[in-house]
């Protein structure tokens, strides 16, 4: 008897044992996902959505763990580290991107995990699948799309009976207020390079439309008259003091800064910046995004915008045998719960809700509205190309560049990296 007895206990012993054992085990598939922004710094609303997306993530999906890691929210750290690991077949699983000719260039070079059949019925926008895809195929999702567009100190104009502006000749106008009233009328971030060129963007468009795409296609060069004349009105805003009295010396934060103190009355960038204007605890002014001002008599419309991927996520083939791990976090990335986390970015899937009124005014004012999105030019250049392209922008800051010979010089670059103007 007590040997049936000990028999039984040991079985007992022996099963319990057995059911510990996957509550102890390590997960079985570890995701290593690149990314700009920190997951640790839950004070920041700009990681609002990554912090979360990653610890419900896990909560769910107790078999998968993610290795996150960070290299900053200026991009050029990851980018640059992506290009040397992958073209080595080493590096992530799944990193942070904003899709575009960046992420293409991976693709061309059979670096990424082709998601397509895996992720077509994931529910988002039109513009935000095209972001994350690559001659039909697509590597990834994108549950965040930025617009650019013009933030506006609504008390501030209030203040001195000013209307927003729908043209460029009325910008000006208020410019010239708001510079009198001692008011810097465009806070900018020159310093930091990348924050000079959704202003450009929108003027080239203004001036030529969407003569971006027949550069690109080298129909014409990026000396043509619209980059020009887009050249020569930023040098004009800047020698007018537009942008304070030293643009070149404020970095990305100092503008922001000013923006949230109210010593700067608008700014021309993207709806990523519609948490921090929300923020209570970061500002006390009140501030509304709206439709860049055309310029009248020239080609570019209020409809044409100029935006990307804001929060994106690509898969690479070192993930091949993690698929399944890998679709999975995808999808839930796309999922209203996860972004709803979100504190003020446009969210590109279906039945999420603006979580501030900024940022319902980037979505209606200006995505709504869009019948045309141009891509980033430094995300949609070629990698070559890219940065010089911002450091050119940012010799328009000083008075006495010839802003064609600048342009004229960025060409050859062009010329050498993309090929000649295609003769008709």
């Amino acid at each position: 008897m007590k040997r049936r007895n000990l028999f039984f206990t040991v079985c007992l012993i022996s099963l319990a044992v057995l059911l510990m054992i996957p509550a102890y085990a390590a997960p079985k598939v570890t995701l290593t996902i690149w990314a700009v922004d920190s997951i640790e710094n839950t004070a920041n609303t700009n990681t609002a959505y990554v912090h979360a997306l990653v610890k419900n993530f896990q909560a769910k999906n107790p078999d998968i763990k993610i290795d996150w890691v960070a290299f900053g929210t200026q991009g050029s750290p990851l980018n640059d580290k992506l290009k040397i690991a992958l073209a080595n077949n080493q590096g992530p699983d799944i990193f942070q991107s904003w899709g575009g000719s960046f992420m293409g260039q991976f693709a061309d070079a059979g670096k990424l995990l082709d998601l397509t059949k895996e992720l077509a019925n994931v529910k988002t926008s039109s513009a935000a699948k095209e972001a994350m895809s690559w001659k039909g195929k697509t590597y990834g999702v994108a549950p965040f799309f930025a617009v650019a567009g013009l933030f506006v100190n609504e008390g501030i104009f209030k203040q001195y009976g000013l209307s927003v502006p729908t043209t460029v000749e009325e910008l000006e106008k208020v410019a010239d207020t708001l510079k009198s009233k001692g008011i810097q009328p465009f806070a900018v971030g020159a310093k930091d390079q990348w924050p000079v060129l959704a202003t450009y963007m929108y003027l080239v468009n203004r001036y030529g439309g969407r003569v971006f795409e027949d550069a690109v296609a080298r129909k014409v060069g990026f000396n043509s008259e619209p980059f020009v004349k887009a050249a020569t009105k930023y040098q004009e805003w800047a020698k007018k003091g537009y942008f304070g009295d030293k643009p070149l010396s404020e970095g990305y934060g100092d503008a922001q800064l000013l923006m949230c103190t109210g010593k700067a009355a608008m700014q021309i960038s993207g709806s990523w910046l519609c948490g921090l204007y929300s923020d209570k605890t970061q500002t006390d002014q009140t501030i509304g995004m709206y439709p860049v001002p055309i310029i009248k008599g020239e080609k570019g419309l209020v409809t044409d915008v100029m935006g990307m991927t804001d929060v994106g996520f690509a898969a690479t083939k070192i993930g091949a045998k993690k698929k399944d791990a890998i679709v999975k976090f995808m999808k839930y990335a796309m999922t209203v719960e996860a972004c709803s986390a979100e504190t003020g970015r446009v969210s590109s899937v279906p039945g999420v809700k603006p979580p501030t009124r900024l940022t319902g005014m980037a979505a209606d004012n200006i995505l709504a509205k869009a019948k045309y999105v141009q891509f980033w030019w430094d995300q949609d250049l070629p990698a070559t190309v890219s940065t010089p392209i911002n450091t050119t922008i940012q010799t328009f800051f000083m008075p006495n560049t010839d802003v064609k010979r600048s342009l004229n010089k960025f060409e050859e670059l062009v010329v050498d990296n993309m090929g000649p103007i295609k003769k008709k």
